[in-house]
């Protein structure tokens, strides 16, 4: 029976077939097309705080109210050395019409089998990503992942955290 179930929870998402990454370990360095149609690799960023928010869909209510709070903090995120990026299954285009209609100020990343997502556990369902944020530490490892965000409260806990962990 488990022969035939694992298959099904793979396929519609619920499981993933790659060995996901944990709090503690390196990143997954991916390269992943911005909402510029430009190559963005993790590696390029070593030394930096790198925030992937995954979110569901691009001109959504939450999703754009998690990317208006973002681009609010952009500069405290700047000042704080690091760099946001946004992540879901859209394509470029849309994503491109996203942060042109609300002026974002951090870019945003197309991971259209989500493939990136799923290497974090980020669930796709339906190919939309689970609303999750991965933190990723100047040393390029996984410093902290957040499940099931708040869309207008992660930001601001996210930089809390990297404030407290610049103090250190």
């Amino acid at each position: 029976m488990k022969h035939k179930i694992i298959p099904f929870l793979i396929l519609i998402g619920l499981v993933s077939q790659t060995f996901a990454i944990d709090e503690g370990q390196p990143a997954y360095n991916f390269k992943l097309n911005d909402d510029s149609n430009k190559i963005v690799q993790l590696s390029d960023y070593k030394g930096k705080w790198v925030v992937l928010y995954f979110f569901p869909k691009a001109d959504t209510p939450g999703c754009t109210n998690q990317g208006k709070e973002y681009t609010k903090m952009f500069d405290k995120f700047i000042s704080s050395n690091a760099v946001i990026f946004g992540v879901s299954t859209d394509e470029v285009e849309a994503l491109k019409k996203f942060k042109e209609k609300y002026g974002f100020k951090h870019t945003l990343l197309s991971d259209p089998k989500g493939e990136v997502a799923k290497s974090y556990n980020v669930r796709v369902l339906f190919g939309m990503c689970s609303r999750d944020t991965i933190l990723i530490n100047p040393d390029s490892k996984v410093e902290k992942i957040y499940r099931g965000v708040d869309p207008k409260a992660d930001p601001y806990k996210v930089l809390d955290y990297i404030k407290s962990k610049n103090q250190t």
